[in-house]
């Protein structure tokens, strides 16, 4: 079915999950070896609020559709970045960009301090992949360079734009199995693992 998960209600709590496959061997003496294995990804848990049945309903037929984790779809990040350039709307990124680079310059800020901030969540238009803001950004004229976690997964074209804050992740369920709770109050509970993919 794909689509887009609904907004509202909100989710009631998130356990969100930087995963980075390692490959670790330690040695008789103590030494350690470590490889990466495969590209960064994020997952998480999302609880729902207690919610009416027909709420509820929706949430679960939207979820059923996507026939386990057969399809991919889109689900907005709940809160907003913790920068003051979060309101932005007119990011950029300001030259072209390699795959393979982690430091991004960008303009378009009308602020100055920490217009991202360290754990910040940002999406370039162009790609599936949120990436996670390494450091706290100051801007000047205007313009920053944010330093991004992993580094980018492909090319950026030059004034491609930039989203600072609630990006969009592109996600499939890691169960096949989807459930619901109620009791005799009469509301539900579901709670659904995803994990992000990239396209």
């Amino acid at each position: 079915m794909a689509g887009t998960f609904p907004t509202t209600p909100n989710f009631a709590s998130i356990n969100f999950v930087d995963n980075r496959p390692v490959l670790m061997n330690q040695t008789l003496s103590g030494k350690k070896s470590a490889r990466q294995i495969g590209a960064q990804y994020f997952s998480f848990t999302v609880n729902m609020p207690p919610m009416e049945q027909t709420t509820a309903q929706e949430i679960f037929a939207f979820l059923a559709k996507q026939k386990g984790g057969y399809e991919n779809f889109d689900i907005t990040a709940p809160l907003h970045n913790k920068g003051t350039g979060h309101n932005e709307t007119d990011i950029l990124v300001n030259g072209a960009q390699t795959a393979g680079d982690s430091s991004i310059a960008i303009d378009g800020f009308s602020g100055h301090n920490k217009v991202l901030e360290a754990g910040d969540i940002i999406q370039f238009a162009g790609h599936s992949k949120v990436y996670m803001v390494e450091d706290t950004v100051n801007a000047s004229g205007g313009a920053a360079t944010v330093n991004i976690l992993p580094n980018l997964v492909a090319d950026l074209a030059d004034n491609e734009a930039v989203t600072v804050t609630k990006p969009t992740f592109k996600v499939y369920l890691t169960s096949d199995e989807i459930r619901y709770t109620t009791d005799a109050s009469g509301l539900y509970r579901i709670s659904f693992d995803v994990r992000e993919v990239i396209e």
